[in-house]
């Protein structure tokens, strides 16, 4: 499959507090979660960028890595969406958390392929935004400098100043059924339902 041109970005700055170590590193199958999430976007992005302070963990992985490129006492994921898109070599980039081991292929892929003319491309159920499992065009760096300079570091804001296009959940079954992709692990009860989730789709693909 040709891959698309585009930088995948993976945000793996969280502090990962309620599970008491990193659950990027947590072994998930044959791989760990980030493992999971970057086997799964390496074949359709020319790119992918780990966004982290602590590179080291990393490098076994077909990544780039690429530490906060704006000075922030406060750590969070726009400083993380900012620096991944100055980081990129491609003007279109999906932006993902890499604690969401199952992002189907398939729905990263379609939500690519809406991406001309807008500068977000954003998963919507009900009220409740995926901010970081979306697409950004790098323009959207202009917007997100302000915002840091001015200690404003909600993402769900930026959207009011840029040109969006909100995609229902709903729309994106016919790519992932169970919407699995936007399953996010924060506690250890979390990384139980993972393992789980895990085994039961390498059960049906064998």
């Amino acid at each position: 499959m040709e891959k698309t041109a585009m930088s995948a970005i993976i945000l793996a700055g969280g502090k990962s507090s309620r599970m008491g170590e990193n659950k990027l590193l947590l072994p998930l199958g044959d791989t760990t979660v980030i493992g999971h999430l970057v086997k799964s976007l390496s074949g359709l992005f020319a790119q992918c960028i780990v966004v982290t302070d602590d590179p080291e963990p990393y490098r076994a992985l077909p990544v780039i890595t690429t530490g906060d490129l704006f000075p922030c006492s406060v750590r969070n994921s726009l400083v993380g969406i900012y620096s991944g898109l100055l980081a990129s070599g491609h003007s279109y980039n999906l932006v993902v958390a890499g604690d969401m081991p199952f992002l189907a292929p398939a729905l990263a892929g379609y939500l690519c392929l809406l991406r001309e003319g807008y500068d977000v491309v954003l998963p919507r159920q009900g009220r409740h935004l995926q901010p970081l499992c979306a697409v950004y065009h790098r323009r959207c760096c202009e917007q997100i400098e302000q915002f840091l300079s001015t200690g404003r570091y909600r993402v769900t804001d930026l959207f009011d100043y840029l040109h969006v296009l909100h995609v229902d959940t709903e729309e994106l079954k016919p790519y992932d059924p169970e919407l699995l992709s936007f399953f996010n692990l924060n506690t250890p009860e979390d990384y139980l339902l993972a393992q789980e989730i895990y085994a039961n789709i390498k059960e049906a693909k064998e």
